[in-house]
């Protein structure tokens, strides 16, 4: 049983996202006083014919500064974008977590296969976009399992219960996932959108939108059962399977979920509800 991360799928989104300006009033200039009556019953004195100079220091006269506008660098080809990709994760959790959680290299299309495979039975390994937790998932053998659950061919199957220690694992991605700030990750998802939608694209969706297909996945994944423990395991193989059929048959996303355990689990839903909400609004 694989050990895939949820908490993160969306950090390719993040970076710093746009900057916006309040431009300065234009100061109003101070109106003159009017001459006093005696002043005005005195002969004007003649008024010397402005010079060049006069003019040039009435043209030039300081105006109220305005900052300048900072343009937008344009978005690099989807095949040029790691760096990019890289350094707006860096910015929103922090260069050390990037590089003990994301895989560097293909990071957007990774990431966009990821989101995509959550909603399928499994994630396929090469394409794996956020590195699995340190340490071995453990679960624990049952020496008299009841009912004994057998093979097509009559021998009895190992059974096991998940470990609960297994879910302090999970605990370091939770905390990343949920110190995100969701308004700058969707800020950062507009301005990356079109490197996202293009590596959805050549992910074989020639129609639809990336955007509809994150969606559907979080509702899936918030839709995942709440679960009891002990969770009990079979290991038919080399891989470990979830004993109950209907948890054998959710998706790769619920999957993770239930391993995590429920407390880890309703965390990172509160979290996904937080972005679902800000991408309906997008």
């Amino acid at each position: 049983m694989k050990n895939w991360i949820i908490g993160l799928i969306l950090l390719v989104l993040a970076a710093a996202g746009f900057y916006f300006f309040k431009y300065g009033q234009p100061v109003e200039p101070a109106m003159p006083e009017l001459p006093s009556s005696e002043v005005a019953l005195q002969a004007p004195e003649p008024v010397p014919e402005p010079t060049l100079a006069a003019e040039t220091a009435v043209e030039t006269e300081p105006q109220a500064a305005t900052p300048p506008v900072v343009e937008e660098a344009p978005l690099p080809m989807l095949a040029e974008s790691d760096p990019v990709a890289v350094a707006a994760a860096g910015q929103l959790i922090g260069e050390e977590a990037v590089s003990e959680f994301l895989a560097s290299d293909n990071l957007i299309s990774r990431l966009v296969t990821t989101v995509d495979a959550l909603g399928s039975q499994q994630i396929p390994g090469t394409l794996q976009a956020v590195r699995e937790p340190t340490g071995n998932f453990t679960a624990i053998p049952l020496e008299n399992p009841e009912p004994v659950i057998r093979n097509e061919e009559g021998d009895p199957i190992a059974q096991f219960t998940l470990d609960p220690a297994n879910y302090e694992r999970y605990t370091p991605y939770i905390e990343v996932f949920e110190a995100m700030d969701a308004r700058q990750l969707l800020e950062s998802y507009e301005r990356h959108y079109a490197l996202i939608q293009e590596a959805y694209r050549m992910q074989g969706y020639p129609q639809g939108e990336f955007n509809e297909r994150l969606i559907a996945v979080i509702d899936e994944l918030l839709a995942t059962p709440q679960v009891t423990d002990p969770v009990q395991l079979i290991k038919p193989e080399a891989y470990f399977l979830f004993a109950d059929p209907e948890l054998e048959s959710l998706t790769a996303g619920q999957k993770i979920l239930v391993r995590m355990g429920n407390s880890n689990a309703q965390r990172m839903k509160t979290k996904l509800m937080e972005i679902r909400e800000a991408l309906l609004r997008r």
